[in-house]
């Protein structure tokens, strides 16, 4: 039997101011059939959060690096196991494979960017063992619409120097966000290794002032802890989200094409406030409440902070039906090696964030492993909140995640 490895990783750097077969799972019944790829994502981040849940404290993904590795994979399955990651990525029947791979490749060139202001990079890399009978289309297809790169790595007379190279290209393509995706020397029947990683840094439209940082209080429900909070009166769109007794603002990076949105419950401080708000934001509520915003005058108060999340998705995956990709006996990934005898053994995904005057910092960075295989004038963020960074145009969102106990960042710098 042969070792598959197939690994992940997104970035997003951003400096920031002080549309299934069956839906997988049951959460949002609003879900159409006609939904953009943007709008796809938003659903599938919706679902990986609520599986999510269950981790203590601080979670933040990014639901495009995920997604995107997904759908690779897919186009390597066959059989039940392609069914149920098509079912989790949620794309309708009526989708052709062909035209959501395309969709993918539009994507990344609308994301892609690279100026003294935003700057986005999206790269995959494919890690492939020499004779590892990685079948020509899975390739191609690959560097067609994913714009991979190929490498040969000789896992097996040099696991730890293999397990080095992949995890210097992540550092590479993340800045260093992510150090060490992979801890562990890769198993010496290893034959394959993909990786992906997004990039972003954006900076802030209106930067925060340092010199208004200030020590102030986080209110996690259980106790309040003493972060650095940046603080500002600045102009942003806002909306009051009356059905989810919430409020949202946005805060944009320079050109307007990305922006943080940042969403405050008003209800009480716990776990269950946050993720009934999290839990109505299928794409057409979010969509059209960003369609209401306006642009109001706000003390804005935030967090300079850093989030930091790692994660095993194998059962959030199984949460969503994923599940003979998982199992020797079950798993068929006869478009991807001529193999047989391939399953996947885990998903690792590692997300930082970091949040300062300037800007903020984010890399996320996703790995599979087939082994043998407020108030009205005011906004603060002083109580658990939900974070997205999207790309506006597209609603493409490269990270999601939920603030509980933000970690102090001691640097004002970007």
């Amino acid at each position: 039997m042969k070792t598959l490895v197939l690994t992940v990783a997104l970035l997003c750097l951003s400096k920031c101011i002080a549309g299934p077969l069956t839906p997988t799972i049951r959460l949002h019944a609003r879900r159409g059939s006609t939904l953009q790829l943007g709008d796809i994502i938003n659903e599938f981040a919706l679902d990986m959060s609520e599986v999510l849940w269950r981790e203590p404290g601080n979670v933040a993904f990014s639901p495009l690096s995920i997604a995107s590795l997904m759908s690779l994979v897919m186009s390597g399955s066959s059989g039940t196991t392609y069914t149920q990651l098509r079912n989790a990525l949620l794309y309708s029947a009526s989708t052709p494979d062909i035209m959501i791979h395309s969709n993918y490749r539009n994507i990344l060139q609308s994301l892609a960017r690279l100026n003294n202001d935003v700057a986005v990079n999206v790269a995959t890399r494919l890690f492939l063992a020499s004779g590892a009978n990685i079948l020509s289309n899975f390739t191609r297809l690959a560097q067609e619409h994913y714009d991979s790169s190929v490498r040969v790595l000789n896992f097996r007379d040099d696991p730890f120097g293999s397990m080095e190279a992949v995890n210097q290209w992540v550092r590479s393509e993340t800045n260093g966000k992510i150090s060490q995706l992979i801890s562990q020397p890769f198993d010496a029947q290893t034959s394959f290794v993909a990786t992906n990683t997004v990039y972003f840094k954006g900076a802030w439209e209106q930067p925060f002032d340092p010199q208004q940082t200030q020590d102030g209080f986080f209110n996690t429900g259980s106790s309040n802890i003493t972060v650095p909070m940046m603080r500002s009166i600045m102009t942003v769109p806002f909306v009051e989200m009356r059905e989810l007794n919430a409020e949202m603002i946005a805060l944009p990076y320079k050109g307007y094409e990305y922006g943080m949105l940042l969403i405050r419950p008003n209800g009480p401080v716990d776990d269950s406030t946050l993720q009934q708000v999290e839990f109505a934001l299928d794409a057409q509520t979010l969509n059209r409440y960003i369609g209401e915003m306006h642009n109001s005058t706000r003390i804005v108060t935030l967090p300079r902070m850093r989030l930091n999340f790692k994660t095993y998705l194998k059962n959030a995956l199984t949460n969503l039906n994923v599940v003979d990709m998982f199992s020797p006996s079950s798993a068929d990934f006869s478009r991807l090696t001529a193999n047989r005898q391939v399953w996947v053994d885990n998903v690792i995904h590692q997300t930082v964030v970091e949040v300062s005057e300037t800007g903020t910092e984010a890399a996320a960075s996703t790995s599979i492993s087939f082994n043998r295989i407020g108030t009205s004038r005011t906004f603060e963020v002083n109580r658990p909140s939900i974070f997205i960074i999207r790309h506006m145009r597209t609603g493409v969102p490269l990270f999601w995640g939920r603030i509980m106990s933000p970690d102090p960042l001691q640097t004002s710098g970007f």
